[in-house]
């Protein structure tokens, strides 16, 4: 039987939020934030995706080389997902009966886009799953290209 109950939120974000006193974590890994190097064998599309997610990961303190093969899954799942959206669109939005079925391009294509959005979440790349995290303007690098710098937690 699996465990019970929520996820435990992690220490990082507990802390940001300022309740981490509240909760014993002694004993919890905590990689070092880096950001992994990317799988040579990922696609065109993967390749440009990893390089876009792991400059707002860094910025956002979430991500360690030990989740190169979770990053590499989700960079895989968006370029699937952004190869069918291109497909669909230069085939047509239905093939018949197939795509009416949940089978075919279209089927597909939400497919990956189930497997994509599961993914995201568990970086934070989903609205739902950064509900509390919020963006300091003042330290966002407005107009320099680098991104987000500062990401604070709301409690």
């Amino acid at each position: 039987m699996g465990q019970r109950g929520p996820k435990p939120t992690p220490t990082v974000v507990l802390e940001a939020r300022g309740t981490a006193g509240r909760h014993d974590r002694t004993g919890e890994p905590r990689p070092p934030i880096a950001a992994p190097s990317c799988p040579t064998w990922l696609s065109v599309e993967a390749k440009a995706e990893w390089k876009r997610a792991t400059k707002y990961l860094l910025a956002m303190g979430c991500v360690a080389e030990c989740d190169r093969a979770m990053l590499a899954a989700y960079c895989e799942a968006w370029s699937d997902y952004f190869g069918l959206v291109k497909e669909v669109k230069q085939t047509g939005a239905t093939q018949g009966m197939a795509a009416a079925s949940g089978a075919g391009l279209v089927g597909a294509r939400d497919k990956a886009a189930d497997r994509m959005a599961r993914l995201a979440a568990q970086f934070g790349f989903s609205p739902s799953s950064r509900v509390r995290v919020k963006v300091d303007p003042e330290q966002q690098g407005q107009g320099d290209g680098e991104g987000p710098k500062l990401y604070k937690i709301r409690s």
